[in-house]
């Protein structure tokens, strides 16, 4: 986990909006000017149906990016909200800025399964206000909460009570809700008048999620207008357990900690149930699977590595390989730990 500090020059912004953009193309030609201009790094991903973009920069140079942003003529962004944290001290939240044309700015892939896709303007969950929900955990109001996010990221940081579809990408929702007998329990209790609320990160995912499970035949869905994002940053260390897992370098993020308030961690080794926040992936590259992975067990494996490279010097270009990409040389599985022993020993 990259240390941030509120008062540095840096901050990042986290914004999408469901809308309607004519020229996609021109849009990222657009953009990777701006971006080049501004001197931003960041992932952006237009699409026929919108944007979803995580940039850093200078915080003067964020302020005008919303201001062009405001202004642009490539769709409806008057409106858009942009979420900031603090960034990085050095503003190296991402390697390099990327601006692509996609498909969808979040991929659901209904296509896959046969199915239409969903358009939020729509068809979708309930907007929530992060004051509402606080309300009703207070007042002890009767709801499920259902994390739209991915597993790995669940272990590190969720709401309390909250539902784990345990999926390994946000695509495997169809198949999970057509198989978990956890989410069709909801959905019949959703439809004798419980409340259902989605979350994710920072509020896109939902937009497609809680309109998909409404077409599944799920009632009074709600989804957390603003994320998780936004509901920390209004009430750091109350009722969200953990940190935040973000798609940058920060690898998770909390307000808490930026004010002083001591906050659980929930988050435990995959390898041995220590308490942790660190993450790193199976060293079968092929697998790479994003594990919670302590410090103790990390310097372990890379040890393990490091003896194998000794061992089996023909082998070290290899070996060296896997340190880098994996961050180290734990394994999800034995298969996968066979798989990679095989090769290397063989």
């Amino acid at each position: 986990m990259i240390k941030t500090d509120p008062k540095n020059p840096y901050e990042i912004l986290l914004y999408y909006k469901y809308t309607h953009v004519a020229d996609p193309e021109g849009f990222v030609k657009w953009h990777k000017e701006v971006c080049e201009q501004l001197g931003f790094k960041g992932r952006i991903l237009i699409a026929h149906e919108g944007i979803n973009g995580t940039l850093e920069g200078l915080k003067e140079k964020t302020t005008k990016y919303i201001e062009l942003m405001r202004a642009t003529t490539f769709g409806d962004f008057s409106d858009m909200p942009f979420k900031n944290s603090p960034g990085t001290a050095d503003g190296t939240a991402f390697p390099k800025m990327k601006v692509k044309v996609r498909k969808e700015v979040v991929s659901l892939g209904l296509d896959r399964y046969g199915e239409a896709d969903i358009d939020p303007n729509k068809v979708t969950g309930k907007y929530l206000e992060p004051e509402e929900l606080k309300k009703w955990y207070e007042s002890g109001e009767d709801f499920e909460i259902i994390d739209m996010r991915n597993d790995y990221e669940f272990k590190v940081g969720h709401f309390k009570n909250s539902i784990n579809p345990e999926m390994d990408n946000f695509r495997d929702l169809p198949k999970v809700l057509s198989e978990s007998e956890k989410l069709q329990q909801i959905k019949d209790s959703s439809e004798k008048g419980k409340k259902v609320i989605t979350v994710c990160t920072g509020g896109i995912r939902c937009e497609k999620a809680s309109g998909y499970i409404i077409e599944k035949g799920f009632k009074n869905v709600y989804q957390l207008h603003g994320g998780m994002h936004k509901y920390m940053e209004k009430f750091p260390g109350e009722d969200f357990l953990g940190s935040l897992y973000v798609f940058d370098n920060r690898e998770t993020m909390d307000f808490a900690a930026d004010k002083g308030i001591e906050r659980p961690v929930v988050g435990k080794c995959d390898l041995c149930q220590a308490t942790t926040e660190n993450y790193t992936n199976c060293a079968n590259i092929e697998c790479h699977l994003k594990m919670l992975c302590c410090a103790e067990c990390l310097s372990n494996s890379i040890k393990e590595a490091q003896h194998m490279i000794e061992e089996n010097p023909s082998d070290e270009a290899r070996l060296r390989n896997i340190l880098k990409v994996a961050h180290g040389f734990t394994f999800c599985s034995p298969e996968c730990r066979e798989c990679v022993n095989a090769c290397v020993l063989h």
